[in-house]
């Protein structure tokens, strides 16, 4: 935990007035605190955790302070690069990407060579002039070495992982989003963290049903999918988020026409269709009604 969380600590502590030995008691000791304070001690996630749970906030609410009530840098690339990829905007996203190449290249950190990777795949599908000359094993080996490594996944795992997760073959995506699930356990209760780990099971799937093309071809993920389905339902995605859960819907519609069962299918599909025209969400229904088309063919 970086040190400089002490001062915005203090500062909110001072707001709400309380003191050392209040904030202190039953967590650590109080010269602790104040030398953490200071800056002149680091601290555990867990310790960290409790001390602002004790000040009535979560961690979303902390960091948004902490970053003077503005999206930290982090957060702020990647909705950039998403916004610039929703744009297809090509120009920006060359920009981003030589950006992060020249700061690797300059402080030698691998996390910026990881965020070119993620700019890279944005580019490869919205540039028609894009010259595919294809990933290096190594930055693939050197991006999954990295997701394995680490202990517990946070927000910036989920979003890199999600970002370059059509780089990789499907028994490294397998692997790689059972890990994802399970290492950001930690997290979930966060909305950031859960958003991104729903956004990675939800591609998971996307990606190994496969293209339009290919729904008629020997399918040999049906446990896997079927497993990753049910870390959505353990998710249990809230009433309130209606967008999530009308797509899992489809997606097990999907799931259910790719294994051979395409009456149950095509119902849940159908059944999805009226409900995005229920709620006058009519462009979607008719995207996945033209889907649907598709893969009964």
């Amino acid at each position: 935990m970086v040190v400089e969380y002490g001062k915005t600590l203090r500062m909110i502590r001072k707001q709400k007035g309380i003191t050392l030995k209040q904030l202190a008691d039953g967590i650590c000791s109080v010269s602790f605190l104040s030398k953490f304070e200071r800056g002149d001690s680091d601290i555990t996630l867990s310790l960290m955790t409790r001390l602002i749970e004790k000040l009535m906030m979560n961690f979303d609410e902390f960091l948004y302070i902490h970053h003077d009530y503005q999206p930290d840098q982090l957060e702020q690339f990647f909705k950039t690069a998403s916004t610039a990829y929703l744009n297809r905007d090509v120009k920006q996203l060359k920009q981003l990407k030589n950006g992060q190449i020249n700061k690797w290249k300059q402080y030698g950190v691998e996390t910026y060579h990881y965020n070119a990777l993620l700019i890279e795949v944005y580019e490869s599908i919205v540039d028609k002039d894009y010259i595919d000359e294809g990933v290096q094993e190594n930055d693939i080996r050197l991006l999954s070495d990295y997701l394995f490594r680490v202990e517990v996944w946070g927000y910036y795992e989920l979003t890199l992982y999600n970002g370059t997760l059509l780089l990789l073959k499907p028994d490294m995506v397998i692997m790689l989003s059972r890990t994802a699930y399970e290492k950001s356990a930690r997290f979930r209760e966060y909305k950031k963290v859960d958003d991104e780990i729903t956004a990675v099971l939800f591609n998971t799937i996307i990606f190994l049903l496969g293209s339009v093309n290919r729904f008629h071809e020997e399918f040999t993920y049906q446990k896997e999918i079927s497993e990753f389905i049910s870390y959505l339902e353990t998710i249990a995605i809230p009433e309130s988020n209606l967008t999530e859960r009308v797509y899992l819907l489809q997606l097990k519609g999907s799931y259910d026409i790719r294994t051979g069962n395409k009456e149950e299918g095509t119902a849940k599909i159908k059944q999805t269709i009226q409900l995005l025209n229920d709620l006058n969400a009519t462009k979607m229904a008719n995207n996945i009604e033209q889907y649907l088309v598709q893969i009964i063919q």
